[in-house]
């Protein structure tokens, strides 16, 4: 008898009440029905009109930067336009002296005195901060590099 109504279809009405009891533990404990279909499209639809907006600000505010960058580049100010080759310098400058000057100028003031026959003692160079001026050149670096993709790209002229 049990197996007989069993292959009758009660399993799909035992299911389908599994169902309906998880989907009232559900609104039991949240509060709140499930979404109908239309709902769920509306949210997606939503969800995507908001992506579309914030990538549009993305782009707006990305084109904005490009226009200062422009204006930035273009002038004949050296506070406004010289900042950047100044860094370059600057970092080039202490690389330079960090791996060049430091270690052969006393070198030579060593040979230059061993020459001329006159004993001099000199005091030890400064030391500059390595670690920042490489993550400084490195920065560089890496911004010269994204800009020479955008010029390659025809984003930035």
């Amino acid at each position: 008898m049990f197996w007989d109504k069993l292959a009758e279809g009660s399993v799909t009405g035992l299911l389908k009440g599994v169902g309906q009891f998880a989907k009232d533990v559900r609104t039991a404990i949240t509060g709140k029905e499930a979404l109908s279909s239309e709902q769920q499209l509306n949210i997606v639809k939503m969800a995507n009109a908001i992506e579309q907006a914030a990538q549009n600000l993305e782009q707006t505010a990305a084109d904005g930067q490009i226009a200062l960058n422009k204006e930035d580049a273009q002038s004949g100010s050296t506070f406004k336009s010289g900042w950047r080759p100044s860094i370059g310098w600057i970092c080039s400058f202490g690389l330079g002296y960090s791996f060049v000057l430091k270690p052969l100028l006393p070198w030579c003031v060593q040979v230059g005195c061993l020459l001329l026959d006159k004993a001099v003692t000199l005091p030890p160079m400064p030391t500059l901060d390595m670690k920042e001026l490489i993550a400084l050149t490195f920065c560089l670096l890496g911004f010269g590099g994204y800009r020479m993709y955008e010029k390659i790209k025809g984003v930035y002229k």
